[in-house]
């Protein structure tokens, strides 16, 4: 049961006997220069869909499509609500939805840089009595086979696009993450924020255009994506993941807490 699709006639039925609902979150931002800006909210968006195929008595909410992502903000077309924006939105749309009977809350997240004010927003829920579960997909994607592991704008991120929409990835634009060494030529970059200097591996706080040339990190080289990787991967989370509400949509409801 998709919200934007329903009537509110039809979502008052579903929470006079239901009380769970699943959102997504997602980002416009950077993943290499064959990417697109919207990778972020595309795999979440096609994830709840996949779910709600699977799963149609399930109220499933409209994936936000943007998110927290000053990290990027410098490479055109990010747009970033930053953390305390994005909790600010998050908890307002759960705050409805709990007036309409929501309870039970899982959210669908593309983009690391949500968690922090998605942890925030599902504090305040949990205070409230409610459940609030994060499924970080691309990270539990890596949990159901290590083969789908991937980094920010590689292979697992491509391939996903590649199933979802092939025409919105650039193959001719495909290269190299050219990292810098812009912390001097003794302090060596190695990914998101962290450098290595003499085995040890320290972070530097800085924009991530200064150090990623393209635009993507990780281990996941995005020449090796494919359009059969990304069917097999989002339509194996999304089967795991209906399994993981039938589970979450039982668990018991906590005491209110004043705060």
């Amino acid at each position: 049961m998709l919200l934007e699709k329903s009537t509110w006639p039809a979502v008052e039925a579903y929470f006079a006997g239901n009380d769970l609902v699943v959102l997504g979150f997602g980002s416009t931002e950077s993943h290499g220069r064959h990417n697109p800006l919207g990778t972020d909210w595309m795999a979440p968006q096609r994830i709840l869909e996949l779910m709600e195929e699977r799963r149609p008595g399930i109220l499933f909410g409209p994936t936000l499509r943007f998110g927290s992502a000053d990290h990027f903000i410098d490479y055109p077309g990010t747009l970033s609500l930053g953390d305390d924006l994005l909790h600010q939105v998050s908890a307002r749309i759960c705050d409805q939805l709990y007036h309409y009977g929501a309870r039970h809350y899982c959210f669908v997240n593309g983009h690391g840089g949500n968690t922090r004010a998605l942890t925030l927003t599902g504090y305040g829920l949990n205070d409230r009595g409610c459940q609030v579960a994060l499924l970080n997909w691309w990270k539990l994607a890596g949990e159901l086979d290590s083969a789908w592991g991937g980094g920010h704008g590689g292979a697992q991120e491509t391939s996903a696009n590649l199933w979802i929409d092939q025409g919105s990835v650039d193959v001719s634009a495909l290269g190299s993450m050219d990292l810098v060494d812009d912390g001097g030529s003794d302090i060596k970059t190695k990914g998101f924020d962290v450098v290595e200097f003499e085995g040890v591996h320290p972070s530097l706080i800085r924009r991530a255009r200064r150090y990623a040339s393209n635009g993507w990190i990780g281990k996941d080289d995005p020449k090796q994506a494919s359009a059969e990787w990304g069917e097999q991967m989002l339509t194996s989370f999304a089967d795991w993941a209906v399994k993981f509400l039938d589970a979450f949509a039982q668990s018991p409801l906590p005491g209110q807490i004043e705060r």
